[in-house]
């Protein structure tokens, strides 16, 4: 499973170093020449690079502002608009995009689906219609509210991590991802969540900025994981040296890697 954590501009060179490759928030892309620059760098130096859509960051972007984010960056995978809990929205964008807007993107550039929706089948609808639209890459987000159905605890972020687990491992089994399927865990509740996907050779890559928040906020990995979760974004930290804070992030990414490993 490849894994990336999304850093602040302070820590960008060094992500190099511990992230499998570059997950891209294209709303940072005209704040920050640095970032985008970095990216630039990344294409051609031929990183993999997943570009996000803007949902969970609180961003709405127009297509035509995505389109050309997508051409300038050229990531190996975009992820298509997506709506909190709701099939038919985020069924409608993808697609808009796979059969619309797919024809102006690099070549190169794969789209992937979030599944959204507010009940299991819900979720197996919506993969079953993308599988038909041409779609071989898939995002289970890290927050929906089905899973709070599936599994039961007085913790809301555990019944969110137990009921990923659930949900990812019945699908496999049931035989809705495919061997040529791309699966992506998109962010994270608990950092522990993926002490559970140590034999899952079906999971490509996760993103998510957990060990670098919590790092930043002086909170560092027990060595079960964690109880809570910050509410921070990313962005809130971007232009911070982080010089204080460089040992509890280190401690936390090295955690986050024996927790696959």
């Amino acid at each position: 499973m490849k894994i990336s954590h999304e850093v602040p501009l302070a820590l960008l060179e060094r992500s190099k170093h511990f992230n499998d490759y570059d997950y891209c928030l294209p709303h940072l892309l005209d704040k920050h020449e640095m970032y985008k620059n970095y990216f630039l760098q990344a294409r051609l130096d031929e990183r993999f690079i997943i570009m996000d859509n803007g949902l969970f960051e609180g961003v709405t972007h127009t297509n035509e502002d995505l389109i050309e984010k997508i051409n300038l960056i050229k990531p190996d995978i975009f992820i298509t608009p997506d709506a909190w809990n709701n099939t038919s929205a985020t069924y409608k964008n993808a697609k808009y995009w796979m059969n619309t807007l797919k024809a102006q993107l690099p070549s190169e550039t794969k789209l992937m689906v979030v599944l959204q929706g507010k009940t299991v089948e819900d979720f197996i609808n919506l993969y079953d219609k993308c599988i038909d639209l041409g779609f071989k890459h898939f995002a289970f987000n890290h927050s929906s509210e089905v899973y709070q159905r599936l599994f039961h605890h007085p913790n809301k972020l555990v019944n969110q991590m137990m009921g990923r687990i659930e949900l990812v491992t019945s699908f496999k089994k049931q035989g809705y991802i495919l061997d040529n399927h791309y699966i992506h865990l998109l962010g994270a509740s608990l950092p522990q969540e993926f002490i559970y996907y140590k034999e899952f050779n079906y999971i490509n890559s996760v993103d998510t900025s957990s060990p670098i928040i919590n790092g930043i906020l002086g909170i560092t990995y027990e060595e079960y994981g964690l109880l809570t979760k910050p509410t921070n974004k990313i962005e809130e930290f971007f232009e911070d040296s982080l010089d204080e804070q460089i040992g509890n992030i280190t401690f936390n990414i090295n955690k986050f890697k024996e927790y696959l490993s």
